[in-house]
């Protein structure tokens, strides 16, 4: 086990992709203890294979849909006829619109490009400072893995053997308690460098925009309903979601052309080749933590260290921030998830609850550097210098922090949701 975490970390320092690392680490490991090859075929092979991971793709398809289809930007134009009108009112229309945003792409990337593309510039000419306007977009983009759907959802849900629906119920409350906190420190922001509101509230203004993202609002309303009242599946949610993009787009708004699809799909391919190449490289560096019983290493560890579940996600929560800072999102997962579980069941913590403090430290993860993958897509679709979103960012991550400490210790926040909607 030494040597494949040494090896592994090795590689990284080299530069390698997360992916080729975890794979060449395995590899070296199998060819020293006289392991046949033809494990690794089957490990990779046996990683991919899993109907729920069929909603990688299908959701990435649905974001890139989302984004050529219009669909953000008149999100953004209700939810400014909704808030706009208080202090800081555009800078918190990207907040509210993110909330709407998560319930239709099940990507933060997806979503950090769209809230980037659509709010920077219209932020820079209304007074905002650029470097604040990036990092904003980029916090926003947090709650896209939080609110459901979600693509990392469907992968936790698969490696703990848990219900998809019930964690897409537990992500409700704690995004809207992550959205509250960003609402509070845009707010508190723009108060102190007395940042300009639009003008007073209107019906009227708030029944166009409405009528514009009717569309766009009655996405995440079929999902949900459809999904509680069994017309399909948690896993069919993504291409549910894929196909109303593509008719909203193609019939509705009229903004997405027969001629742009193969280039559409082309994206789709790369994003969803990225994704899962992590988790096939991950299978057989998994199995060999796995038969090197780290999990029961680590068990023993925190068993010895404490006998509180509190405790045990405070360290969970310690590691995991950390990690997040250094290592790509789906890697910590595929990695981490399978030592976790036994861990989690011994100290009794609900995997679902621990699901969503999970899926919080690995945003917060996103948007720190020197990883932090949301900085990056703000920073490269804006043209901001990305050390000006890095000083901009720092509020968004403490209040994030405070809002995961809130959700990790009242689970209550987690659980009531999905209990509710089995009665």
């Amino acid at each position: 086990m030494i040597l494949l975490l040494a090896s592994f970390a090795v590689l990284l320092l080299a530069g390698l992709p997360i992916a080729i690392a975890m794979m060449g680490s395995s590899l070296l490991v199998i060819l020293i203890e006289g392991i046949p090859l033809s494990v690794v075929a089957q490990r990779v092979i046996t990683g991919v294979q899993s109907f729920p991971l069929l909603a990688i793709p299908l959701f990435t398809l649905a974001g890139t849909l989302m984004n050529e289809s219009g669909i953000s930007e008149r999100l953004f134009a209700f939810t400014r006829a909704f808030v706009g009108h208080i202090r800081g009112g555009l800078a918190q229309t990207a907040v509210v619109g993110n909330i709407f945003l998560s319930g239709i792409s099940g990507s933060s990337v997806a979503d950090c490009a769209a809230t980037s593309r659509v709010f920077v510039p219209q932020l820079a000419r209304a007074g905002y400072s650029q470097g604040f306007a990036a990092a904003l977009c980029a916090a926003c983009a947090t709650l896209g893995p939080i609110i459901p759907p979600s693509i990392l959802m469907v992968i936790y849900a698969w490696q703990a053997n848990i219900s998809l629906g019930d964690l897409f119920w537990a992500g409700v409350i704690p995004g809207l308690v992550m959205a509250a906190g960003m609402l509070a420190v845009t707010g508190w922001i723009a108060s102190r460098r007395n940042y300009p509101k639009d003008d007073g509230f209107s019906l009227d203004r708030l029944w166009s925009g409405f009528k514009g993202a009717l569309w766009a609002l009655l996405m995440p309303v079929l999902i949900l309903v459809g999904f509680r009242m069994g017309v399909f599946t948690a896993t069919e949610i993504a291409g549910v979601a894929a196909a109303y993009s593509l008719l909203v787009g193609m019939f509705v708004y009229r903004t997405v052309k027969l001629s742009q699809l193969p280039r559409i799909l082309l994206v789709t391919a790369r994003e969803t080749a990225v994704i899962l190449l992590i988790v096939a490289g991950a299978a057989p560096f998994s199995w060999i933590l796995g038969i090197e019983q780290a999990p029961q290493m680590i068990a023993q560890a925190l068993q010895a260290a404490t006998d509180s579940p509190w405790v045990v996600l405070l360290l969970l929560n310690a590691v995991l921030l950390l990690l997040g800072c250094f290592m790509e999102t789906i890697a910590i997962m595929i990695i981490l998830v399978p030592i976790l579980i036994p861990v989690l069941t011994h100290f009794g913590i609900d995997l679902t609850h621990f699901g969503i403090v999970l899926l919080i430290n690995l945003t917060i993860g996103q948007l720190t550097p020197p990883i932090g993958v949301l900085l990056f897509v703000s920073s490269s679709v804006t043209k901001v210098r990305l050390g000006e979103v890095i000083r901009e960012v720092w509020p968004y991550v403490g209040i994030l922090i405070a809002a995961l400490l809130v959700l990790t210790y009242v689970p209550a926040l987690s659980l009531w949701l999905p209990g509710a909607m089995k009665n």
